[in-house]
């Protein structure tokens, strides 16, 4: 462990052991029990799962089969109580807790827009409701995970309007998601509010993150570095990982078709609460096998062959109504090989992506309430990666060539660390967030078969920040401002970031928000680096230039959002308007010829570039059985000065992203025990690099992808249910149409729909 990490771990495992002047602990024996049901309002039945929580605690409990729930050993007091559920409005009720006594209740929830009810935490670091956190989070919550049958990170991702999942490989399918049209570097992703997500595991994190491991994902739109550092330039993404609410397990059985491949994973999660409800562990288990596929009929695949396996834990422990302890740990072991000869070696193949990953994760997070104004949070993270890989192929039939081929193989590990400090200070109107940050990212990979483009770097950062959230004219108008100072190893100086938000709720319904914030990015490796493309047996090599500078952004977003909550139903209509500024952007050139097997690009800085547009979203929910949701992004990249991108070949637009994307999707509950769903999705044309052939290509061709589904519970027996879900996917089998074929084809060459139609059936087993 470095010296920075002691310094910081050390003071707060002293915090955590004494207690404070003015600290509110709770010892005395005086507590008294809260029981009582949750009912839907509408029809008076239960409601299975609903999360009710004592504001101010950290003292909780989920809903069982019948409805009802019980808090156990709540000080004597006056309290307020959280109650929430996907899929109806968020209730509080107050009640008083005496000695020895049970508390009785019953609480009624409405039908509402499926996230409505959702308690987000990502733009401020602090628990706010969805509709009343004064910066804009969107979420995409589990249940719409399990109606897509999303099973992963990168598919569930593909379910929010605004944010692009994209394919940027054949052989080995390296995905990037894009929030607003811009690249994924730009885009920080969170695991638990943790940045620990380094550049090798982003490469193809999107796709190792399996669906039993995400509760809800929660995704802020714009620059967030008063809080998450200089990656959050087009926007956060942050997956909350599940936690334990029951005693219950659940079997899953999944397969898919696509063409003649197959697609099958299987899971199980199990959690287990304690009888007082002060502790619980979550536990899960995924398998998942695909076949490779090959659209064109070359022989070379589209989708490459997968075998993943992960399981992981989430432990909590609630030490007493104010302290709060939880550990999480993860472990993913995959292989994926793209290309052709799949039963040979892959240095005997013509084209061969083929890479074995070993990660694991850790986190620790201990949180404590020391008074009714004062909180804190400590956290460290750690991520540690293994990756074994080949990029490359034959480039002939003779023995040199086979020879040759060997030296593609390689091999990158990854170790990143994240430790973190955050206090929260309630005094009058304002809410003051504090803390620091320490990260240490050490990263080696001989991937490149040239030993001039090995990577062998050691990045760290300190950083810390502040944030006000100032509540005014009766919580009507709330103003956010906060600033974050990065250190970082490869800027010889401090990065200033400040940040600014605007809440204004005009009467019950309208709700404007605005935001101002800066951002940067360091001159250091980005995942598009360590994905190696082969291009005919060659290694395409990207590197950052020596006089490489940071890019710094300036970002500005305004929302208006109207929300109506109906007496069976609900209504929701918002427009917002974004841009972005970048300075120093980041471009990159092809430099001249090939140098011993390597096609080599250069990473520079253009004097500028930015990003605008608008988005619209609309939600509505004319009964408690339907839902209807629709999204639309506009936007215009452009570069301020054109870009060679091949020799004699110019533009200033961005690459690989259309001007105009959006979805459509519906739920509607036909009985009980019946739901049927569908969504749509359109991408417009784009412009896209073609290697192979070093021209850009007008793919202006729209892509309209059409999923049905329908899931139908089964009751078996008292504590036991089972549910059949089936779905078409790309029912018209939108795919790019001019894929190339053979060993000389550019893999880069690919946009449009990631996957092509594909029929899923899965079972579900509760009990």
């Amino acid at each position: 462990m470095s010296k920075n990490m002691k310094r910081m771990i050390i003071p707060v495992l002293l915090l955590a052991s004494v207690t404070l002047p003015g600290e509110a602990i709770t010892t005395s024996i005086h507590t008294g029990d809260i029981k009582g049901t949750v009912l839907d309002a509408a029809t008076g039945q239960p409601l299975i799962g609903a999360n009710v929580s004592v504001e101010g605690t950290y003292l909780g409990a989920a809903t069982s089969n019948d409805g009802s729930f019980r808090i156990q050993d709540v000080p004597a007091g006056t309290y307020s109580l959280l109650c929430t559920y996907i899929g109806y409005a968020a209730a509080t009720q107050a009640i008083r807790v005496d000695n020895s006594r049970t508390s009785h209740l019953s609480i009624g929830l409405r039908s509402s827009l499926m996230e409505s009810s959702t308690v987000v935490v990502t733009g401020t670091a602090s628990p706010y409701l969805y509709s009343q956190s004064p910066v804009k989070t969107e979420v995409i919550p589990r249940q719409l995970m399990q109606q897509a049958q999303a099973c992963n990170l990168a598919e569930a991702l593909s379910l929010q309007s605004g944010v692009r999942v994209e394919n940027n490989c054949q052989n080995c399918n390296f995905t990037q998601v894009r929030i607003l049209g811009m690249e994924g570097k730009y885009t920080q992703l969170l695991i638990d509010s943790a940045p620990v997500v380094s550049s090798l595991a982003g490469v193809y994190a999107l796709e190792h993150f399996p669906d039993e491991m995400i509760e809800q994902i929660e995704v802020v739109k714009g620059g967030g570095s008063a809080l998450y550092g200089g990656g959050a330039v087009a926007g956060t993404i942050n997956m909350r990982t599940r936690q334990p609410y029951l005693n219950r397990s659940r079997v899953n059985v999944q397969s898919q078709t696509i063409g003649d491949a197959t697609d099958h994973q299987f899971s199980a999660v199990t959690e287990l609460v304690a009888e007082n409800g002060k502790s619980g562990t979550f536990l899960y288990g995924v398998a998942r096998n695909r076949s490779a596929y090959d659209h064109n009929g070359d022989g070379y695949s589209e989708l490459g062959e997968l075998h993943h396996e992960s399981f992981g834990l989430t432990w909590n422990l609630r030490v007493d109504p104010q302290r709060d302890l939880n550990l999480s740990f993860h472990r993913v072991n995959e292989k994926r090989r793209g290309g052709n000869d799949f039963d040979r070696p892959a240095h005997e193949a013509d084209i061969a992506e083929a890479l074995t990953h070993e990660r694991t994760g850790a986190k620790i997070n201990w949180s404590r309430i020391i008074n009714d104004n004062l909180n804190y949070n400590f956290h460290y993270a750690v991520s540690l990666l293994d990756r074994d890989s080949y990029y490359g192929g034959l480039g002939g039939d003779t023995a040199a060539d086979s020879i040759e081929a060997l030296n593609f193989y390689g091999h990158a590990a990854n170790s990143t660390h994240i430790a973190g400090l955050r206090f929260n200070w309630e005094k009058g109107n304002h809410l003051i967030t504090s803390g620091s940050e320490f990260s240490k990212d050490l990263l080696t990979d001989n991937s490149v078969s040239n030993p001039l483009y090995h990577i062998d770097e050691d990045h760290r950062n300190l950083a810390a920040y502040i944030q006000d959230s100032y509540r005014m004219f009766d919580d009507q108008l709330t103003l956010v401002g906060g600033a974050r100072v990065d250190k970082h190893s490869s800027l010889a100086d401090p990065v200033v970031s400040p940040r600014f938000n605007l809440k204004y709720d005009w009467g019950d319904h309208l709700h404007l928000r605005a935001a101002v914030s800066t951002g940067f990015k360091p001159p250091q490796t980005f995942d598009e680096d360590l994905h190696i493309e082969s291009l005919g047996g060659d290694q395409r090599v990207v590197r950052n230039s020596a006089s490489l500078l940071p890019e710094r952004s300036l970002s500005w977003s305004s929302n208006v959002e109207y929300e109506d909550l109906r007496e069976n139903g609900a209504f929701m209509l918002g427009f917002s308007l974004f841009h972005t500024r970048l300075n120093d952007a980041f471009s990159e050139v092809k430099l001249d010829g090939i140098a011993d097997g390597l096609i080599l690009w250069e990473r520079v800085n253009s004097s500028g570039a930015a990003v605008s547009g608008a988005e619209f979203d609309c939600g509505w929910m004319p009964n408690s059985r339907t839902e209807v949701r629709l999204g639309a992004t506009l936007k215009q990249g452009r570069y301020e000065e054109v870009q060679e991108i091949f020799e004699g070949v110019f533009t200033d637009k961005f690459l690989r992203t259309p001007d105009f994307f959006g979805n459509l999707r519906l739920s509607w509950d036909a009985t009980d025990v019946l739901n049927l769903n569908s969504i749509a999705r359109y991408t417009g044309g784009m412009l896209v690099p073609n290697e192979a052939t070093l021209e850009l290509v007008e793919a202006d061709h729209a892509f309209i992808e059409l999923d049905l589904g329908a899931s139908y519970q089964i009751g078996l027996f008292n504590d036991m249910n089972s549910s059949i879900v089936l779905g078409f996917k790309n029912i018209f089998n939108a795919y790019q149409e001019d894929l190339q074929v053979g060993a000389q084809r550019d893999p880069a060459y690919v946009y449009g729909p990631q996957l092509p139609r594909r029929f899923i059936g899965e079972v579900n087993l509760s009990f």
